[in-house]
C-alpha cells in the first residue's frame, strides 16, 4: 500500500492527485472509520470520466459494498474499488472535503488490471421509474421513503416486484450482517448485486413523496 496523498483541510476543498497509474484501491484514512469524510469524487483516466460520484452517504455506501461487518460496533471495511487492477494510464482523483479532516489517500493494488469500474449517479423523479440494466450493482438512496417499489427481473425469465425492505432478505447471503445491511449512517440505502450476471434488469419506482438517487455501478 502506498499513500499517494492528503487531503487538504476544509469543507468543500478539492484534493487533486495526479498519478501516472490508477490503483485498484481507494482508501481514505482509516478503512473502519465508518465515513470517508467526503462529498464528492471525480476520477478520469486517460482523460476519460469512469467514476463520479456526489453525496457523502452514496460515497460511503459505494465504498461498502463488498464489505462484512469488521469489528464489534458493526463497523464496514471502506474502500473504493477503480479498477480490477493497476491500469497503467495517467489518472486524475479528485476529492471534495466533507469537513477540515487531514485524512490520508491511500492506492493499493493486487494485479495488473485491464478495465476501470465505472459509477455514475440517475435521478428517479417523484411518481417515475427507471430500468438499469447490465450492471454489476445498484445503490438506490432515500428508501423506502421515496420508493414504491423494485422490480427484479433475472435472465431466466422470472420478475418480481418488491418493497425496499425485502430486498436484505433477497440478498441476504451478500448483504453484511450487521445494523449496516442497509447502507450509509442512517441505514437507508438499499443495493442490490448483479456481480453473478444473474439480472437481466430492475427497474425502480418512486411514489409522491419525492425523487430518489440510484448509483449504478458497471465493469
Amino acid at each position: 500500500m502506498a499513500q499517494i496523498g492528503t487531503m487538504t483541510t476544509g469543507a468543500g476543498v478539492v484534493t487533486s492527485i495526479n498519478l501516472p497509474y490508477c490503483p485498484q484501491y481507494l482508501l481514505i484514512d482509516d478503512p473502519i472509520t465508518g465515513s470517508f469524510d467526503i462529498t464528492n469524487i471525480d476520477v478520469s483516466i486517460n482523460g476519460q470520466s469512469t467514476v463520479s460520484l456526489i453525496g457523502a452517504d452514496d460515497i460511503d455506501a459505494v465504498a461498502q459494498i463488498r464489505s462484512h461487518s469488521s469489528d464489534g460496533n458493526g463497523n464496514l471495511m471502506q474502500y473504493l474499488e477503480l479498477a480490477d487492477g493497476q491500469i497503467n494510464a495517467p489518472t486524475l482523483i479528485r476529492l471534495t472535503n466533507e469537513g477540515a479532516n487531514t485524512n490520508g489517500i491511500y492506492g493499493v493494488s493486487s494485479q495488473v488490471g485491464t478495465a476501470p469500474y465505472r459509477y455514475s449517479q440517475f435521478t428517479v423523479n417523484a411518481t417515475s421509474n427507471q430500468t438499469f440494466e447490465s450492471f454489476d450493482s445498484v445503490l438506490i438512496n432515500s428508501s423506502p421513503t421515496n420508493i414504491d417499489s423494485v422490480e427484479i427481473q433475472w435472465i431466466d425469465g422470472f420478475k418480481d416486484r418488491f418493497n425496499t425492505k425485502e430486498l436484505p432478505a433477497l440478498f441476504r447471503n451478500l448483504y453484511a450482517a450487521e445494523i449496516e445491511a442497509q447502507f450509509s449512517t442512517t441505514g437507508d440505502i438499499a443495493w442490490i448485486n448483479n456481480e453473478d450476471g444473474n439480472i437481466a434488469n430492475c427497474t425502480v419506482y418512486t411514489n409522491a413523496t419525492g425523487s430518489a438517487t440510484c448509483t449504478v455501478g458497471r465493469i
